[in-house]
C-alpha cells in the first residue's frame, strides 16, 4: 500500500534487494517512468451493483496500462489479472465486462454467476493549474449528481494515478458524498516532476478544491482525506483553505524523522535481537538524520564507517527499505549523494506536524491501523490522546488488526485475503455526512474484519 517515502526511492531499493538476492549486481538508484490505465479500460471502472445489496468496485492499480483491481463489498479486494480471451480473474473469481456502453459485467465466483450493472455515478473530469503547473482533476457524485458533502482525496507518496486507482473516489460516492481525486504533478494525466515537499502538496490540494467547488457550486461542506504521506499533506491544506473536516488516514502526528526511527526499531526488535543491537540502530539513525537534514550533503564518512564497522552484523540484515535508513543500507554513498535529492522529490524530512494538527480548528478524524508496519503509529495515539485534553473536535478510530492502508489478512478457502477493515469506508461517510461513529473527542476501536458477504 501507500508509503510515506518517495515511490521512486522505495521502488529503487526493492530492486536492489531483488537483485542482491540473485546476483551480485545491484540495480541502479533511478526512477520508474509513470504511465495511467489504458482509455478502454478506464471506461470500465467505478461500482458495479449485485443482488442482496452486494457490489464489486473496479479500479486501476499500480499506474498499469492493463492493471485493474477489485473490491467487493465486504472489503476484500486483489488485482485481476488479463487472458487472451479478454476476461480478467483472480484465485476463485473471473469476470467479464461487456462493452462499456452496456455498463454491465458478468462475475464468477466459485459456481456461482452473476451479471452487475454500473453504478450510474456522475463523473466530471477538468484541468486547473498550481503553481503554474497543469493538473488534472476528476469529480465523482453519487448517482442524480447531487451531494451536501464534499472530500478532496490527497494521495500518499506513491506515484499512481489516483483518478484511475483510488477506490475511495468510489466507495464514498456510492455512499452519498462528491468526492475530487486529482493526479499529482508528474504523475497521470498531470504535467510536472513527481513532488513530496509537503507545502506544494498543500498548495496543490487547496487548487484541487478550488477547482471542485467550480465543478460542484452547491456543495455545503467541504473536506480533505489525505492519505499515508497524504496524512501530513491534509492539515497543512487546512492552514490554506478554510475546510469543515479534515481526515487523515493510516497516517502520523510525528515527522519523517521520527517514522524512520520508529521502522528501524521496529524492525530490529521484531528480528529478536537484544538491547546492545537496538541501541546500534539508534546510532545508525542518528547519522542518517544527518543526512537526510542536510539534502543528503554531510554525513556520509559516518555512514561509511558505521557500514564497515558492522558489516555482516546480522542485526543490520533486519532493517529493510521502508525507513530512508534502510534504503541508505542498499546503495552506496555517492549513490545516494548524487541521485537521491532528485529521487526524495524534495520530500520535508524535518517536517514536525503536531503544532499544524493542534492550529488547525476543522473537525479530524483519524482513521489508524494497530497493526501499522509502515506507520507505526504508538506515539501518534498518545500525541492525538495529549491533543485531545485541549480540543472535543479530534475523533479517532483504531481498526487494531489493520496494517498500512487499513488492510487486513484473513485466511479464506482461495488462500490469504487482502481486505480493507470493516466498516472504513462507512465510518468515514458517516463521520463526514452526519458526524455520526465516531464522537468527538473519543478513541474507539473497531473490530477486525469479516468476509462474510
Amino acid at each position: 500500500m501507500l508509503g510515506f517515502l518517495s515511490s521512486a526511492l522505495v521502488a529503487a531499493a526493492t530492486a536492489a534487494t531483488v537483485a542482491s538476492a540473485s546476483a551480485t549486481a545491484v540495480a541502479p538508484l533511478d526512477a520508474l517512468p509513470q504511465t495511467r490505465l489504458d482509455a478502454e479500460l478506464r471506461c470500465l471502472l467505478g461500482v458495479y451493483t449485485l443482488p442482496a445489496g452486494r457490489s464489486v468496485t473496479i479500479t486501476g492499480v499500480g499506474g498499469r496500462p492493463r492493471g485493474l483491481q477489485y473490491i467487493l463489498s465486504n472489503g476484500q479486494f486483489g488485482d485481476l489479472q488479463e487472458a487472451a480471451d479478454g476476461t480478467f480473474g483472480a484465485a476463485g473469481l473471473l469476470i467479464k465486462f461487456e462493452p462499456c456502453s452496456a455498463g454491465t459485467m458478468t462475475i464468477n465466483k466459485g459456481k456461482v454467476a452473476e451479471q452487475a450493472m454500473r453504478l450510474r455515478l456522475i463523473e466530471k473530469e477538468t484541468s486547473f493549474y498550481s503553481d503554474g503547473v497543469k493538473l488534472h482533476g476528476k469529480l465523482v457524485l453519487p448517482p442524480g449528481g447531487h451531494a451536501q458533502s464534499l472530500a478532496v482525496w490527497i494521495e500518499g507518496s506513491n506515484n499512481d494515478p489516483s483518478t484511475d486507482d483510488s477506490v475511495w473516489q468510489y466507495e464514498l460516492a456510492r455512499r452519498g458524498l462528491a468526492v475530487f481525486v486529482y493526479d499529482k504533478r508528474g504523475t497521470g494525466a498531470s504535467a510536472g516532476a513527481p513532488l513530496s515537499d509537503f507545502q506544494a502538496r498543500a498548495r496543490d490540494t487547496a487548487a484541487a478544491l478550488q477547482a471542485a467547488r467550480r465543478l460542484a457550486p452547491d456543495i455545503r461542506s467541504v473536506g480533505v482525506i489525505g492519505a499515508s504521506q497524504g496524512g501530513w499533506v491534509a492539515p497543512l491544506t487546512a492552514t490554506l483553505v478554510e475546510l469543515d473536516f479534515v481526515i487523515a488516514a493510516f497516517a502520523m502526528a510525528e515527522g519523517p524523522i521520527a517514522q524512520d526511527r520508529a521502522l528501524v526499531e521496529q524492525q530490529v526488535r521484531e528480528a529478536g535481537f537484544d538491547a546492545a543491537a537496538l541501541a546500534e540502530a539508534k546510532a545508525l539513525t542518528v547519522i542518517t538524520e544527518r543526512i537526510v537534514r542536510s539534502n543528503m550533503r554531510e554525513g556520509f564518512a559516518e555512514l561509511d564507517a558505521f557500514k564497515a564497522k558492522h558489516a555482516g552484523a546480522p542485526w543490520l540484515e533486519a532493517i529493510q527499505p521502508r525507513s530512508y535508513t534502510g534504503i541508505f543500507l542498499k546503495f552506496s554513498s555517492e549513490d545516494i549523494k548524487t541521485k537521491g535529492p532528485a529521487l526524495a522529490q524534495g520530500l520535508s524530512f524535518d517536517y514536525e506536524p503536531r503544532p499544524v494538527i493542534e492550529a488547525v480548528k476543522s473537525r479530524q478524524l483519524w482513521l489508524l491501523g494497530g497493526s501499522d508496519r509502515q506507520a507505526p503509529n504508538a506515539a501518534t495515539q498518545v500525541i492525538l490522546r495529549q491533543i485531545q485534553l485541549q480540543r472535543q473536535n479530534i475523533a479517532v478510530v483504531v481498526f487494531p488488526h489493520a496494517d498500512h492502508g487499513l488492510v487486513e489478512s484473513t485466511q479464506t478457502a482461495d488462500g490469504l485475503a487482502l481486505s480493507y477493515s470493516a466498516k472504513l469506508f462507512d465510518v468515514a461517510a458517516d463521520w463526514i455526512k452526519e458526524q455520526r461513529l465516531p464522537a468527538a473527542g473519543k478513541f474507539i476501536e473497531m473490530p477486525a474484519v469479516g468476509l462474510a458477504k
